[in-house]
């Protein structure tokens, strides 16, 4: 979403509550997109207001969504929250590790941020509710991936056992293996009809027989496991008394046959028909998860671990098609995995929602004890930002340093004039004309702060040159403040 885009509030028409007014947030927002374009240029990334933008606003818009009760704007928003706004959180974390390029990318994010929250209409209750959320679908992501890795797990000891089956050379061993398959598949079809709603699918006038049925079925499946592990520990004991050996030596055809049991012909299908029972009953409570989502019957932390599971069900998805080109001699699909980028989203999956925890949960606590101001936390994060970014271009021209400083009360004053009219009139009465007298008195002055300051640091830098830059810098920086002053009144 673009930051002054569709509103994701809903706010009252008078009261303390709802977003600054419109007019007073577009001025805000020119000077903030004005700013960060500048400050792109100044450290060589003019797309830098393009790239940051974009992540900030899907992340505001992600922590927006979850106020909305339905199921697909909430499965976004927890989307939005662990991919982006993860992404924005290790931004501003490993940011200032490179120094003073890094400080005004973090200043520039957070007043790119705290703009959007401003037009969002995000409190404490959001992010609060945000912070939970990502901890929340980061823990089903974890816990998802730690099942896909005992699957994997699964996956290959059964490989690696249907190998020894199908390579069986003596009749003990070959039976064996058929009787250890015919157990596998007898418990995937029990996990199959325990997932399959049979009974809710089928008609309440032949529901009974059904049940018997399926009892009776379920009874059949169990005698078949039970006689499986039976006969395998009766094969085991005749194998080593020597019983065996001299049982199949008294039938001669016997032996061809038993070692025909565990062929390829035998196995195979028993195992693809276990596998395609498990694959229906997988799918078939998915789906009906998802219905009971849809039909508004779950929660919205529910939705937040089905999107978890979904993230490392679409991972793994990618991993399997690159896996079957591969074998397939397809070299298409691998190009999915080429390059950076399947690195860098594994580090944003999993290292990312730490640092969504640290920022975040930081500006609720913030917020809480009373450093952050609860009403127009938005607007205090966009003027913390630029004086961040401020800090960081002092390296720059003098210029970049007082216009972010300047723009940083500018922006305070004109969103904080807009919460006022908000809590006064609220959003229904026209009110552009005093918005717009307002912000362009302000911004007036504020031009006028950069140009004194900036003349006064030429006049140091010309006339004083030679005296000592500390004092002559502090005397520039308090004058810009004083001058600066009249914006607030």
């Amino acid at each position: 979403m673009s930051l002054a885009g569709p509103r994701l509030d809903r706010p009252s028409a008078i009261g303390d509550e709802g977003r600054p007014r419109a007019a007073s947030l577009a001025i805000a927002t020119l000077v903030v997109v004005a700013l960060a374009v500048a400050g792109g240029v100044a450290i060589g990334e003019p797309s830098l207001v393009t790239v940051l933008g974009t992540v900030a606003g899907l992340t505001v818009a992600g922590i927006g969504l979850l106020e909305r009760t339905g199921f697909v704007p909430q499965a976004v928003g927890y989307a939005f929250i662990v991919t982006f706004g993860s992404a924005f959180a290790l931004l501003v974390v490993i940011g200032p590790v490179f120094g003073r390029v890094g400080l005004v990318v973090v200043g520039v994010a957070f007043s790119l941020l705290g703009l959007g929250m401003a037009w969002a209409d995000v409190d404490s209750d959001g992010l609060l509710r945000a912070t939970a959320g990502c901890a929340l679908t980061y823990g089903s992501l974890l816990v998802s991936l730690l099942f896909v890795g005992l699957g994997a797990a699964i996956v290959a000891l059964a490989w690696a056992m249907l190998g020894l089956v199908t390579t069986a050379s003596t009749p003990a061993a070959s039976l064996v293996g058929l009787l250890v398959v015919l157990a596998g598949v007898t418990l995937c079809v029990l996990l199959g009809l325990w997932l399959v709603p049979i009974r809710q699918l089928t008609p309440r006038s032949r529901r009974e027989r059904v049940d018997e049925r399926l009892a009776t079925l379920r009874r059949v499946l169990a005698g078949c496991f039970v006689g499986s592990i039976g006969t395998i520990l009766l094969i085991a004991t005749l194998w080593v008394t020597g019983l065996f050996g001299q049982l199949v030596a008294l039938v001669g055809p016997l032996e061809v046959g038993l070692r025909w049991l565990s062929s390829p012909v035998v196995i195979w299908p028993l195992v693809g028909a276990g596998l395609l029972v498990v694959a229906v009953g997988v799918a078939s409570a998915t789906v009906r998860q998802g219905a009971q989502q849809l039909g508004g019957e779950g929660s919205t932390w529910s939705v937040a671990i089905l999107v978890g599971a979904s993230l490392v069900g679409a991972g793994v998805l990618v991993v399997a098609v690159v896996f079957v080109g591969a074998m397939l001699g397809t070299p298409a699909p691998g190009a999915l995995l080429a390059g950076l980028a399947p690195l860098v989203a594994g580090v944003v999956l999993l290292f990312g929602p730490f640092a969504f925890l640290l920022v975040f949960g930081g500006l609720v606590v913030s917020i809480a004890i009373g450093l952050v101001p609860a009403r127009a936390a938005g607007p205090a994060l966009t003027a913390a930002g630029l004086v961040l970014a401020a800090i960081g271009l002092s390296a720059s021209h003098p210029i970049f340093v007082f216009a972010c400083l300047a723009g940083a009360v500018l922006v305070w004053d004109v969103s904080t004039f807009g919460l006022g009219v908000t809590a006064e009139l609220g959003h229904m009465p026209a009110s552009r004309r005093l918005e717009l007298v307002h912000g362009v008195l302000s911004t007036g002055l504020a031009i006028s702060a950069v140009v004194l300051a900036l003349g006064l640091e030429i006049v140091r830098t010309g006339v004083f040159g030679g005296v000592g830059g500390t004092a002559g810098l502090l005397a520039v920086g308090v004058g810009t403040l004083l001058v600066l002053l009249p914006l607030r009144g």
